[in-house]
């Protein structure tokens, strides 16, 4: 029995202040990123699940929600921050193969 089974993300993670971007061919774990939003700012949220299960939760650091799902599936959106704050994009997958992006709209 080794522990080559026990991975908990296996994929790629980038973050700045911009942009938040996983893809991941195993997520059994969360992942975090940071990103200071402004209010009245748009974050675009591209969501493509392969399998398992992803959960979702962004929130700036007063607890404010801007966005919570459980068992995400596939789909795209755009979120309208109506606080301003540093937000944090957490992540949750259970066994789940796929990506999560966010990105800001800049126009």
């Amino acid at each position: 029995m080794g522990c080559a089974n026990n991975q908990i993300f296996s994929g790629s993670k980038t973050g700045n202040d911009n942009q938040f971007l996983a893809d991941f061919d195993l997520l059994n774990t969360t992942i975090s990123g940071d990103m200071p939003i402004l209010a009245g700012d748009s974050v675009a949220v591209t969501i493509d699940i392969k399998k398992g299960d992803v959960d979702i939760k962004v929130a700036n650091e007063n607890g404010t929600i801007a966005y919570q799902v459980d068992n995400v599936q596939t789909r795209n959106l755009m979120l309208t921050i109506k606080t301003a704050g540093t937000y944090t994009f957490n992540i949750t997958g259970y066994k789940a193969k796929g990506s999560v992006h966010f990105k800001k709209v800049y126009e």
